[in-house]
């Protein structure tokens, strides 16, 4: 089966479309295209297959030979997770993306970091989309503004917080569509949060007895909740 390039675009389709500067540069130096290559463009709403039919210096046109709307998840996974250093961070952001999470929220706790620049948020928004193209999904998931702990109110059927000691010493039976759950900072969580999210609406679960960074507590739990669902 071929492997089709793939691209995002969220201008408006057309016969032919020009790309922007950026995904042309991207298009023709790293994915190595040439004039007659077949490429996927992702939009917003579309999967698009096209031709690609003029490379000049700074742009590329392509011509659309096919599109279908793009396929919605099934189910809605919200991963509130407490803001971790940079490199730690961006990979947490990659790792939720290629898993399948619809939508990611920071969570700024007494053991996280305490603010995210404008720029950090944009750059997040970024590696979710260079994810969801790599991976070859449809969806990119909506990374929110960040939201003080104590703000947190989830809205899901089932609502999950991972704790290293304190939780129901298994993992939790998904039985809804309409998910969340919430990792903590290094540290974990204070006495005075953990009561919290439980008063708000969170269980508490243990699946297993070490202690876990941020980083593979995050991967490893969301990777179990989507193998679930």
């Amino acid at each position: 089966m071929r492997r089709l390039r793939r691209i995002y675009f969220d201008g408006i389709l057309s016969e032919v479309i020009e790309l922007p500067e950026a995904e042309s540069r991207k298009l023709k130096t790293v994915l190595r295209a040439s004039s007659g290559d077949i490429v996927e463009i992702l939009t917003p709403t579309k999967l698009v297959e096209g031709e690609v039919c003029l490379i000049s210096k700074k742009s590329v046109q392509v011509r659309i030979i096919s599109s279908r709307d793009i396929i919605e998840p099934t189910y809605k996974l919200i991963a509130y997770q407490c803001i971790a250093k940079r490199e730690y961070m961006d990979f947490i952001i990659e790792k939720y993306t290629e898993l399948g999470v619809t939508d990611i929220v920071p969570v700024i706790s007494s053991r996280s970091l305490d603010t995210i620049k404008a720029n950090t948020l944009e750059r997040y928004k970024i590696i979710a989309k260079e994810t969801t193209l790599q991976c070859e999904q449809e969806i990119i998931p909506k990374i929110h503004s960040p939201q003080r702990i104590e703000r947190i109110r989830p809205s899901t059927d089932v609502n999950i917080l991972f704790h290293e000691r304190l939780g129901t010493k298994n993992m939790p039976t998904i039985s809804s569509k309409n998910i969340s759950f919430i990792i903590g900072a290094e540290g974990g969580f204070t006495e005075k949060e953990f009561s919290l999210l439980l008063s708000n609406g969170f269980q508490a679960y243990t699946p297993i007895n070490t202690i876990l960074k941020a980083e593979t507590a995050s991967l490893l739990f969301a990777g179990l909740i989507r193998i679930q669902l």
